[in-house]
């Protein structure tokens, strides 16, 4: 008797576990993001047929299938437009996660434009492509020797347009009267 009941158990869970899907266990494995590469210190360039146009430095980069993340990266963007006056950008950031041309760069941000814009936030989105960086918390900024405060910043690299809600613009005319009184 008890050969017969281990034998119709044995049948029973048999064909529940032949009816059970299987793809769906693969499917919830699948759905955990697992590292493809990781580096350590890495140095990534971008090069044209004239120049470098973008070195990324960080302490590790770790690459996933949709996205790439960095922690304390530091990007400088070339400028490879001679009608601007500037020669390079600058961003940095505690932790950067890169989706595609975008960037989303979080903890101690630091973004400068040579030596006469420099822009300090918790967070930052760049866009690569249309050139455009942009928040939604404050930053402090900094135009030659003017200190501008805000939130929301706006800034449109190729146009030259900078935009932010809030705003506290400082100018130091000490400054600029000492440069007029030497003329």
């Amino acid at each position: 008797m008890a050969l017969k009941i281990f034998v119709f158990i044995s049948l029973v869970l048999a064909i529940i576990f032949y009816f059970l899907p299987i793809d769906k266990i693969k499917k919830d494995l699948k759905k955990e993001d697992i590292a493809l590469f990781i580096f350590e210190n890495p140095v990534m360039y971008s090069l044209d047929e004239n120049m470098v146009t973008k070195k990324i430095v960080a302490k590790q980069a770790v690459r996933y299938e949709t996205r790439d993340e960095m922690y304390y990266g530091d990007i400088t963007l070339n400028n490879n437009n001679i009608a601007k006056n500037f020669k390079s950008e600058n961003i940095k950031a505690d932790f950067i996660v890169k989706k595609g041309a975008i960037y989303n760069l979080k903890n101690n941000v630091k973004y400068k434009r040579d030596d006469f814009i420099k822009i300090d936030t918790k967070e930052m989105i760049y866009d690569d492509l249309n050139k455009i960086a942009k928040n939604s918390s404050p930053f402090k900024a900094e135009y030659y020797a003017h200190k501008y405060n805000g939130e929301n910043l706006y800034l449109e690299s190729e146009k030259n347009i900078i935009n932010s809600k809030n705003t506290h613009f400082e100018i130091d005319i000490e400054k600029r009267k000492g440069k007029d009184d030497k003329k």
